[in-house]
């Protein structure tokens, strides 16, 4: 555009032309031999992938479980953090200097302001990790159980990860007491995010001092949005007072999010789009989370109509209410249906929840969310709504895969969450109740309709009373619960709860597609569980006993289980996407490889053995050799084995040719790693924690000389 505004009219503007043209001409030469190169290189790759007998339609479109979800940096809330640099060294600071007492450092801000963001980016620099020889991060929030905080923190801080199922069962001085011996001996550091209670600290130390001043330079931070709760810490205390940012830093958080770089090419009038954009980021108060989520909104519609009508129906309100009226505005904006139901679906976690995408969209899928498109698996569909949530800033990126970039854990900010309980409410899709709330299950807050979906949270009731028509019961935190009798159910997700009668329910919970038992004690899933012919999903880790018939239903999608019968080969179901279990003692000598290779969607499988209840890698999984035949794992994508010995380890040519990653941990090897793995065409990454055992593997060297990238993971 500069240089066509250059060009002048006239016989001046002829002699300004041609005096030019050989510059031009040298320029156009450029171009063409770049595109001469790119076409050869594009040339070689093609041919590479016909050389080594890649389908490349297959393998992008069909078989990808989550490829789609990759996250572009702009939208990683965890790392952007615009407006809070010179405050992040500020506080890296004040924590790894000063006095050796133990002391605080107290995040004051209001909802939305980035406290989190902030806290999150000090707590993994590398400062902050070459100081403290131990780090920990719990969320209060402002439901809290003591005895649930104090467990987290020992898990975190534990060194002998074994012991996390003995950890359960301490009571809440045991706990502290271990907390205690165990910082006593190491310089510290606490983070409490969203802290609203002023005697927080005191309870997390009622039975004991669990976090001791031992003058090491311990340190304790913490997150809130009341001063009388950053005041109330019983230690030397420094609080920070976060500012909301100025307009030129507002103007930088919101263009990265409504004109991220890879779209800017695009834009003919991009100053009109700067231009608007700076008046709305003023109308924003310097609040990042206002900035961020109106920001993802307006990327999508990038038309000067759209940002104009932003500035004329600006709410007169402030602060949450202008909050919630931009989220409405981007609730509204979402393409379809099916994508509001998703993001509606997010109240059902408690508050400050990390939530599993893996898990979310089994979820998704269950509820039958997610549409059938063209060319695309519905995990594949399913990814892509939470890249388009998180590109709108409508859920945080707490965690990507560090290996493929993909999206792995997310949470709903408080201020969405609230939002979105009140409509889904509204609504009659969702409702929430949790230990402050009285009602039974269905029964919609609004009183006027009835919820299929129901979430307890906190809960000490004994017995529920039910809608006969739910659909779908989440339950966090219940103690002692006896469910009536749910025949229309077809999701049951339940974490860290005691259930009564799960045995007699769930026989006739014919409908039920979603299974989810975590950290819910001595359940047992019956052999009645056969009759649930449309089941999809089952995940019962540290349940004590799983009926061999859960492979009698034909329709299982994902599995994860500690310990159960390998399936013989005729009762395999063959939707099997995903497999997460470890062998009994009954198959330790067996190999299951060649009945498991035989599963045509298998995409991810995960082996690994431990002694139950004490999650100690004792007895090992020993079979003669572990085969893998040259037909075998057509679409398998990950393979993890976790605590599995073998003596010999073979594969033949052709065997699991879309494997990219492959992973063994606490593993013994007794030959060297098999060369077979220099045939696989797809192997990208391996992880193992006995790298420093192989130090001249011709094997490893052959692969990284293939692009292969191998890491040491530490144990």
């Amino acid at each position: 555009m500069k240089k066509r505004s250059m060009i002048k009219k006239g016989f001046m503007g002829a002699i300004s032309r041609y005096a030019r043209l050989p510059s031009d001409l040298n320029t156009l030469h450029k171009i063409g031999v770049e595109i001469q190169r790119i076409r050869r290189k594009l040339d070689e790759i093609f041919q590479s992938i016909e050389r080594l007998n890649i389908d490349l339609d297959s393998h992008v479109l069909d078989d990808s479980v989550e490829d789609c979800g990759l996250m572009d940096q702009h939208c990683k809330d965890d790392v952007t953090m615009v407006g809070f640099e010179d405050e992040y060294k500020e506080i890296v600071d004040k924590l790894v200097e000063g006095e050796n007492m133990l002391s605080a450092i107290s995040i004051v801000a209001m909802g939305g302001a980035g406290k989190t963001t902030l806290a999150r980016k000090v707590y993994t620099s590398s400062a902050v990790k070459q100081h403290f020889e131990s780090l920990v991060w719990v969320t209060v929030s402002q439901k809290f159980k003591v005895i649930d905080l104090i467990i987290e923190i020992l898990k975190q801080i534990s060194s002998d990860e074994d012991q996390s199922r003995k950890i359960d069962d301490m009571n809440e001085y045991e706990v502290a007491k271990k907390i205690r011996d165990i910082l006593m001996l190491k310089r510290y550091l606490v983070v409490l995010d969203d802290v609203w209670e002023a005697d927080t600290w005191e309870q997390l130390n009622r039975t004991i001092k669990a976090f001791p001043n031992a003058a090491n330079c311990s340190r304790v931070l913490l997150t809130t949005r009341k001063n009388d709760v950053a005041n109330h810490v019983e230690m030397p205390t420094h609080i920070h007072a976060l500012k909301c940012l100025d307009e030129e830093k507002s103007w930088e958080l919101f263009s990265c999010k409504a004109l991220p770089s890879y779209r800017r090419l695009s834009i003919g009038d991009l100053d009109e789009f700067e231009k608007l954009g700076r008046k709305i980021t003023r109308k924003c108060d310097g609040l990042p989370l206002a900035l961020a989520v109106l920001g993802g909104y307006l990327s999508k519609n990038l038309n000067t109509q759209a940002w104009s009508d932003v500035l004329l129906g600006w709410p007169s309100t402030k602060d949450t209410q202008m909050m919630r009226g931009i989220i409405a505005l981007s609730y509204k904006d979402l393409p379809n249906h099916y994508l509001k139901s998703c993001l509606l679906y997010l109240a059902a976690f408690p508050e400050d929840f990390n939530i599993s995408v893996r898990a979310l969209i089994s979820l998704w899928i269950a509820e039958r969310f997610i549409p059938h498109t063209p060319r695309h698996t519905l995990e594949e569909t399913a990814n892509n709504y939470v890249t388009e949530l998180a590109q709108r800033s409508l859920v945080q990126v707490v965690q990507t895969s560090s290996i493929r970039g993909w999206v792995v854990k997310i949470k709903i900010h408080d201020i969405l969450r609230d939002w979105c309980i009140e409509e889904a409410a509204q609504d009659g899709f969702l409702d929430v109740i949790d230990g402050t709330t009285t009602g039974q299950i269905g029964a919609s807050s609004s009183h006027s309709l009835i919820s299929y979906r129901c979430s307890f949270q906190d809960s000490s009731e004994q017995i529920f009373q039910a809608s006969p028509n739910l659909r779908a019961l989440f339950g966090f935190g219940l103690s002692s619960v006896t469910f009536p009798e749910l025949r229309f159910l077809r999701v049951l997700h339940v974490e860290n709860s005691s259930l009564k009668n799960f045995s007699e329910l769930i026989g006739g919970c014919i409908h039920l597609r979603h299974l989810m038992l975590r950290r819910c004690g001595d359940v047992k899933v019956p052999s009645s569980i056969r009759k649930l012919l449309y089941l999809q999903t089952i995940d019962v880790r540290g349940s004590l006993e799983v009926s061999s018939s859960l492979w009698d239903i034909p329709t299982l999608r994902y599995v994860h289980l500690d310990e159960i019968s390998l399936p013989r080969g005729v009762h395999i179901p063959q939707t099997l996407r995903e497999l997460h279990m470890g062998p009994t003692l009954g198959d330790l000598f067996e190999d299951p490889m060649p009945i498991l290779e035989m599963l045509p969607c298998l995409v991810v499988l995960e082996l690994h053995q431990y002694t139950p209840g004490t999650f100690s890698f004792a007895r090992q999984f020993l079979p003669g050799t572990m085969s893998f035949g040259a037909q075998g794992f057509p679409r398998l994508q990950e393979l993890r084995l976790v605590g599995c010995d073998f003596n010999k380890w073979t594969m033949e040519v052709g065997t699991l040719p879309k494997l990219s990653f492959l992973s063994f941990i606490h593993c013994d090897l007794w030959e060297e790693i098999p060369d077979g793995l220099l045939h696989l065409p797809s192997l990208r990454f391996i992880s193992m924690n006995t790298l420093k055992d192989y130090p001249n593997d011709s094997t490893l060297d052959g692969l990284r000389q293939k692009g292969c990238e191998i890491r040491e993971e530490e144990c």
